[in-house]
């Protein structure tokens, strides 16, 4: 599902028809484009098929609870981006403050006042927009943001681990199949990495697009080999179905190199250098850039799928 160009797209969770039909006409009125979902999974699923920036939904109605929401929505990496604003029915500062611990942006009491509610979005919106810096293919923040991560997590001396993923051969697929699929390839991947966080990593995961075909995970030195093991199988098994037939059963494909020549190009893999505070203390984020660059550019130099770590000591 795409979404039109417009002030900002925003969904619409809430229970109430009526509160659903008022919401979108005020929104709308603004320039703002809106889609209304009568479920989370509805929501969740319209989530990952177009491109937004805000929610609206109840704090708690019928077949709605806005906590669990607002937690799937920030475990979520594609997601999480997302502001979220709560519809609340109780003045009980306990709930406003649950909702705002789950992950939620602001909350609004009900009756909705329209010139304090349309305040409130904008103001979500453009504090969205000042922090996010999101590829636009695969929504995954981009630079800015994994460098402030990086930063973060050498001032807080907490154990971490940080992976440069980066596929071997994509340009001569590129050149083979073409941009687009050169794309469903690259979200692939992010699809991939994303899944493989959320089931073996922790919640304060990172994961980041810089790029092409470049990924940074940010995690912990106990997750980090069990997070590359499975990208690297789920990599392998998933990237022969972007190949035609021709070129699966032979195992390679037949390109031009830069001089005009005929050359054999393997089936695509995946490197990754990981590098760890396990045994060695990082005083500034280009020390961890550094090794983990060098490590995925010898990693790349196997020729398979695989991950390398810096277990050298300080």
């Amino acid at each position: 599902m795409t979404t039109p160009a417009s002030n900002g797209n925003i969904l619409i969770l809430v229970k109430d028809s009526q509160t659903q039909e008022f919401l979108s006409a005020l929104l709308n009125q603004e320039g703002y484009c809106t889609v209304t979902a009568k479920s989370p999974p509805e929501a969740l699923s319209i989530l990952s098929g177009g491109q937004f920036h805000l929610v609206v939904l109840d704090f708690e109605s019928e077949g709605i609870k806005g906590v669990e929401f607002c937690k799937a929505v920030r475990r979520n990496f594609r997601l999480r981006h997302l502001s979220l604003i709560l519809l609340m029915d109780t003045k009980d500062p306990l709930n406003k403050i649950k909702g705002i611990y789950s992950g939620a942006d602001d909350y609004m009491d009900k009756p909705i006042e329209p010139a304090e509610f349309l305040a409130r979005v904008k103001s979500s919106l453009v504090r969205m927009s000042r922090d996010l810096d999101a590829n636009p293919l695969t929504k995954l923040p981009g630079n800015v943001s994994v460098l402030r991560e990086l930063e973060e997590r050498v001032r807080s001396r907490a154990p971490v681990a940080v992976s440069y993923l980066d596929l071997s051969r994509f340009k001569e697929f590129n050149d083979r199949y073409g941009f687009e699929k050169g794309d469903e390839v690259i979200a692939s991947v992010a699809d991939i990495a994303s899944k493989a966080l959320e089931e073996l990593g922790n919640s304060s995961d990172f994961l980041g697009h810089i790029g092409g075909d470049d990924f940074i995970f940010i995690t912990t030195p106990d997750c980090v080999e069990d997070i590359c093991k499975k990208i690297v199988a789920d990599f392998d098994r998933a990237i022969v179905s972007f190949y035609d037939e021709e070129d699966r059963s032979r195992g390679y494909v037949v390109t031009k190199n830069r001089a005009g020549q005929l050359c054999k190009v393997p089936i695509m893999s995946i490197s990754a250098g990981i590098a760890t505070n396990e045994n060695t203390r990082f005083t500034h984020i280009a020390e961890i850039i550094q090794t983990v660059t060098e490590l995925k550019n010898y990693a790349k130099t196997i020729g398979k799928s695989i991950y390398i770590i810096d277990r050298r000591r300080e």
